[in-house]
Parts: structure tokens; sequence; C-alpha cells
């Protein structure tokens, strides 16, 4: 177990056990159901608590999961401004973020999005897209569980004009000629689409390739009637509490579990949780309920700061960045790791695709500041080894990208041009003001605290194992 892993769950564990087994109280209703049976229940408060946290841990990626796609799916047509559109069918997007979007956390203004939510349920559902040349781009499955599927792009498959069947391993349908097979063991997959792009005019040719990307369920693409207003999203949300356990019994028979989650599900089914099961079921004493239910919203709120901190702690113990695990985007049976990552980054790619390296700090381990100036040094042939590209962007405490006067928020492989000094060296000075010093690459800072961000799209070996580390963030005072 990963050091990262075993901070979040000890930290857990201490919330827990300081909020204690009978902190809260069950509705009235909730607890009048199990009143009656409330003496022959096997379940104590203390055993209710603990598993009503291993309860939300399990469920939260796929709780997350269903509530992006039903946000996402809820609009009449594909909307280029929020990446929303209907099942199977792709919202691309028409430009980057920009700092007053607040969409999403970490936005990146490398890569153009295609976003799209599938049902496979009658059928394959045909991704395709034209040749893309030497363009970096690729399409990320997701399943339910946030586990990656599989790949479509320049890494996997090549940049070759492509046809592509998306296929339910629980209804095959008919087969699709021409077209290569990619198997999802359900019904419901996230496709996150991603395509490089530099400046305004590249941008432009860029949209040019996007628009030839097609998905095709069974009895054809849909079509969108000119002028279609998408409308607004229906937003929907996570609960919390009792109804987190009710939600996550029915996304279990929407969404059936791997075989290698029964161990886990065995014990949950002490409380009601599982496909087909509920928690009024469970029969628990209105002790256990409330310690059940306690326990469920503790984990909730402490979810959040704990990922965070975990990461904080790795930064300092890696002159100032952090590094996800090796099985991030490919969980298994690493459940709290899981729910930690789709706490502060749904959807995260395997290592394999993309590496996101995160400096909060400076090589002191002093948070970063727009009071201070730094220095980052890529020393000659050392930038990030890579096949996709790689750059660096910056970001406000809360993960935005920082509104300056140049318009500048990142520097990297496909942000050219690329200043290096003359020994070949890439030098990035992160200050408020524009510097005098010749041949360097400048990122604007915020007035406050700020983050950032180290993309390394296919990654070389030498950084999948880690052997090639991110340079230090140098403080060089006021």
């Amino acid at each position: 177990m990963s050091r990262a892993r075993r901070a979040l769950l000890s930290g857990l564990g201490a919330v827990l056990v300081a909020a204690g087994p009978t902190l809260g109280s069950a509705t009235p209703a909730a607890a009048g159901a199990t009143s009656a049976v409330s003496a022959t229940s096997a379940v104590s408060a203390t055993e209710a608590s603990a598993l009503g946290q291993q309860a939300y841990l399990y469920g939260f990626p796929l709780l997350e999961f269903l509530r992006v796609q039903d946000t996402e799916t809820s609009v009449r047509c594909p909307d280029s401004n929020t990446g929303d559109a209907p099942v199977n069918s792709f919202a691309n997007a028409a430009r980057f973020a920009r700092p007053r979007d607040r969409i999403v956390v970490a936005p990146n203004v490398d890569t153009l999005y295609s976003i799209a939510h599938l049902d496979l349920g009658r059928g394959p559902v045909v991704l395709s897209h034209p040749a893309m040349g030497h363009r970096y781009f690729v399409f990320e499955l997701l399943d339910p569980y946030t586990n990656v599927i599989g790949y479509v792009g320049t890494r996997t498959t090549g940049s070759a004009a492509g046809r592509f069947a998306i296929t339910w391993t629980g209804h095959r349908g008919a087969q699709v000629p021409g077209a290569r097979v990619i198997d999802s063991d359900y019904r419901r997959v996230w496709v996150i689409g991603r395509t490089l792009a530099g400046g305004a005019a590249d941008q432009r040719r860029t949209q040019a390739l996007m628009r030839q990307y097609r998905l095709t369920p069974p009895g054809g693409a849909r079509h969108f009637a000119p002028g279609c207003r998408p409308g607004p999203p229906r937003r929907a949300i996570t609960p919390t509490g009792l109804s987190f356990l009710t939600a996550l019994d029915r996304g279990l028979v929407e969404n059936p579990p791997p075989s290698r989650d029964r161990p886990l599900l065995t014990k949950l089914a002490r409380i009601g949780v599982g496909p087909g099961r509920s928690v009024a079921s469970a029969h628990l004493s209105p002790a256990a309920l409330a310690a059940l239910v306690a326990a469920v919203k503790v984990t909730a709120l402490a979810l959040p700061s704990i990922a965070q901190s975990t990461i904080l702690d790795l930064a300092k113990r890696h002159r100032g960045w952090a590094d996800p695990a090796s099985d991030i985007g490919a969980y298994r049976t690493d459940y709290k790791f899981r729910a930690g990552v789709a706490s502060i980054g749904l959807g995260a790619n395997t290592r394999a695709e993309a590496v996101y390296p995160t400096a909060l700090t400076d090589d002191r381990g002093a948070f970063l500041t727009g009071s201070s100036r730094y220095r980052l040094v890529f020393k000659p042939g050392q930038t990030p080894p890579q096949r996709g590209f790689w750059s660096l962007t910056m970001y406000d405490a809360a993960g935005y990208l920082v509104a300056n006067p140049v318009h500048r928020y990142s520097v990297g492989s496909s942000h050219p041009p690329l200043q290096r000094k003359p020994d070949g060296s890439v030098v990035v000075l992160l200050q408020r003001t524009r510097p005098t010093e010749a041949h360097v690459n400048w990122l604007p800072t915020p007035s406050g605290g700020f983050r950032l961000t180290l993309r390394i799209y296919e990654p070389g070996r030498s950084v999948l194992d880690r052997a090639w580390q991110p340079p230090p963030v140098q403080p060089l005072g006021a």
C-alpha cells in the first residue's frame, strides 16, 4: 500500500473515531421503520459506523459518475460551452477554458474536449474519427466505477482514420463490419476525448477534425435541428446520509459490480448495502442506524480535505511535487484511493496515457504564493520525456485559471515559441510582473496562493518508472 493510500485511510479513520459511533441521529421515519426488529439486530453501533465509512468510500465514485451522467445528458442538444449532450452524442468544445469558467477544476489549455455518455443497451455504439496526422488525440473510455476500460487514440490505436464498436458484453447486438471491437462489461460508458490544439488558427483546424468525430448507435446517429438550444442542464447532486445508501443500492442494481467486489459487498450486506438490498431490510437497531447515517455524513465531509492534505503531504516529501500512485485509473479493489481521486480528479487517466504531477510548495516546503517570485529550470535535455506533449499550467489555490494581462496560462511543448537558454535549458519564471531576463518563459502568478500542474501525455519510460522527476520550484524572494 502506498503512503498516499495509507494516509487517506488513517485520516478517515481518525475522523470517524473522533466522531464516535453514535454521532448524529436517524430521521424519525427511518428509525421507526426499524424499531420493531431492533432487538434482534446483529450489527452493533460500532460495526455500523465502520461499515458506513466503507460503504461511502466504495460507492462515492459510482454515484459521482451517475451524477455527471445525469447532469450532462439532460440537455436537448449538444452544448459546446458546457460539454453537455444527449446520450450517445458528442459535445465538442469550441474553445479552451477561460479564467471565468468554473465548470471543472484544473481545466487544461492544451486540448479541446469531446464529451459523451454512451448507452449500449440496444447494441454497439460506433466511435469513428478521421485521419489525425501528427496531432495527438485520445478518447478515454470509463466504466461507472471510474476505471478506464480502454483507449482510442494516438498511443493505442494510431492516427489513421478508425471505427470502433464499443460493445456491452451483456448485449452484444449485431456485429459492425469493419469496426474494431472494444468490450465493456457495463451498459453505461463515459467518453472523454482530448484533441491537442495550439493558437487560434490551429484551434480552427482542430475543430474541423472534431466535427468529423461520430457516435453511431444502432438505428443511426441522432441529428439535431439547426439552431437547437440545449437549455440549462438539470443539475444532479450526490446525496448524503441515508439517501446516499439508498441511491447506492439503486446504482448497484443498474450497474452490477464486478466479482472482485464480492468480499466487500458481503460485509456491506449486513447494513443493507448491495444490489437489490436496502437499509430497511437490514433491520438495524435505532443506535446502529444512527451510527451508520452519521458515519456516511462524516466521511462525506472528510474525504475532500483528507485527499487534498494527502497530496500536500506527498508534495512536501518530494521537493514540492505530488505524483499519483501507479494504480490510478485501474483501481481494482483499492476503494479508498479510488474515492480520493474521485473527490478531486474524477475521470483520471491511467499513467500509461498521462501523468499529472502537481506542485503545491517550493523546494523548501513553503506554500506557493504570488507575493514571492520563483524559478523552475529544466536542464538541457531534461524537459519531460514524452511522445504526446507536455505543459505546465498555473492555477489559483482553488484550481482555476488566473486572469492576467497577457492571457497566458501555461507553457510547454504544444505552446510555441517555447523559449530556451543558449545552453538548451528551459527556464520558467513564476512571478506577477513581466521578467527582464532574456530567453525565459513567464507564467504570471495570482496575488494569493497558487499551484502548478505538469501534464505529460504519452509519458516516457523514465517518467513511468519515476526515474525522471520534475525540477524543484525555487524561491527567488519577493
